[in-house]
Order: C-alpha cells, then structure tokens, then sequence
C-alpha cells in the first residue's frame, strides 16, 4: 500500500481552509458588528463569501497535490444512465430513511441556527446547496476515497473509512450518523462510476432540498418534525424500513449491474 497517510492530507487542508475563514470573520473586528444578528448568529456576504474562496482553494490544493484525477472526476461521458438512475433513488431513499433516523436519535444539532440563517440569501443557498457539495465530493470521495482505491486499497475498507471520516469531519452530533450512512452511499456509487457526477447530483439535491425547507420555514423550521408530519413513530418506522429496503436492494443491483470501465490500479 503506497503513501498510506495521504488520504488524510485532504481533510487537514479542508479543515485547515474552514478555520482560516471562520478566523477572517473574528479578526475583521471593524466589520464584526455586521456579521452577527440579533441571535449572535452570522450572516454577512463577507462571511458566505469566505466559504466559498475557501472552498475553492481546498481544492485548488489538493489539485496541486495531484489527488484529484482530472481525467475521469467529471467525466459524464463515462457514466451509464440505463443502470445508474438507480443509484440516484437509492440514494433519495437513503436520505429519507437516515433523515427519520436522525430526528429518532434526537442529537443536539449546533449549526442549526446559523444553517438557517444562511438560507435566507441566494449566497447562502449557492453555499450550502451547490458550492458546499461540489467541494465535500472534491474533498471526500475523489481525494479520499478515490486516492485509497487508485493505492490499493480494498475497496469497502476504502469506502467505510472515508464515510466515518466523511460524518466525523461535521463535527456537528445532528449531522454525524446522516453524514456517516449518506456517505457509505455515495462512496459505492463513487466506486462504480470512479468519477464526482452522479454523488454530486445527489449531494447537491439533498442539500437544496434542506435550505429550501429552511428558507421557506424560517425559525418554524426549529420545531418541525418529520415524525409528527408521518403520524407518528410507527407509522415513520415503518416508511423508514420500507424505504431503508429499497435503498439497499438498489444499490445491491446497481453494484452489480452497472458495468464500469474503471480500473484504479492503472489510473496513475
């Protein structure tokens, strides 16, 4: 296995380029006073605006860093749709189910506030609905779980350890076991196709879904639940089974019937 700590390398340079923009907020002590509402909570073009050059810079980065494989990462030539639409409801499927499973679990959810904050302006929905997405799929399965696989790296180990990585870098409770099993998702689906299309569509359809309901709910968004809205526990378990069902079995056929082209070992 070659240069087995380099998958982590990206992370660091994801978390590194968070900090720097969170670090430009607190530092700008002049325009402080602009960032922050009532609440406490940020909200400026100032503060999406560093997001989002920080999210460019990460993967200008990791690019130079030669972790991104440019010849197949957005290749929507390769990807064959006949099989691969299936992947895409799998995974619609999985959402819904981990979103009921998420709110059983009832986990302190520390970003909630300044999510729905941020989904009150168009910058905020191009931050968390396209930018943020496009960026994590650069980051978590092209320069994590891609460079695993291109190294060797049998892939369920590959793609186990870049979801646990994937759900632990949010460092948010509410977030982590979502992010953990949306990203054992997506990682098959990276795995098959080898490139960022696919997990990226759906990425980005998960979290514009989120900030539509944020922006549409606003503070009400606080009090919501989808269990209540379902009829309650029993009847939500139930649809989240069924839905958790259709999820795998999806997936179990479209890893075996999508017929990919890609072989990680000759990549490099």
């Amino acid at each position: 296995m070659k240069r087995v700590a380099y998958p982590i390398i990206p992370v660091i340079v994801f978390l590194t380029m968070q900090a720097l923009a969170g670090a430009v907020i607190l530092l700008t002590d002049e325009e402080a006073e602009g960032f922050r509402n009532e609440q406490g909570i940020t909200n400026s073009s100032f503060f999406l605006g560093s997001i989002l050059v920080s999210g460019i810079a990460t993967v200008g980065i990791i690019a130079m860093l030669k972790m991104i494989e440019w010849r197949e990462v957005l290749n929507i030539q390769t990807i064959r749709w006949k099989t691969g639409w299936l992947a895409v409801i799998a995974a619609l499927l999985g959402i819904y189910s981990l979103n009921i499973a998420a709110e059983m679990l009832a986990l302190p959810d520390l970003m909630e506030n300044t999510f729905i904050n941020m989904a009150s302006t168009p910058l905020g929905w191009l931050t968390i609905g396209i930018a943020g997405p496009i960026v994590e799929e650069f980051v978590f399965r092209e320069s994590v779980l891609g460079y695993m696989l291109r190294h060797q790296v049998k892939p369920w180990t590959a793609i186990i350890l870049s979801a646990f990585i994937f759900g632990i870098i949010h460092l948010n409770p509410a977030q982590i076991p979502f992010a953990i099993g949306i990203g054992l998702v997506l990682g098959v689906i990276y795995y098959k196709t080898g490139n960022i299309v696919l997990t990226s569509t759906i990425h980005i359809v998960n979290n514009s879904a989120a900030v539509w309901q944020m922006y549409v709910m606003g503070t009400e968004m606080k009090e919501f639940s989808l269990i209540e809205t379902m009829g309650g526990i029993i009847v939500s378990s139930t649809i989240m089974a069924a839905s958790m069902t259709g999820c795998i079995w999806l997936l179990f056929y479209f890893w075996k019937n999508y017929k990919t082209k890609i072989n990680y070992e000759t990549i490099y």
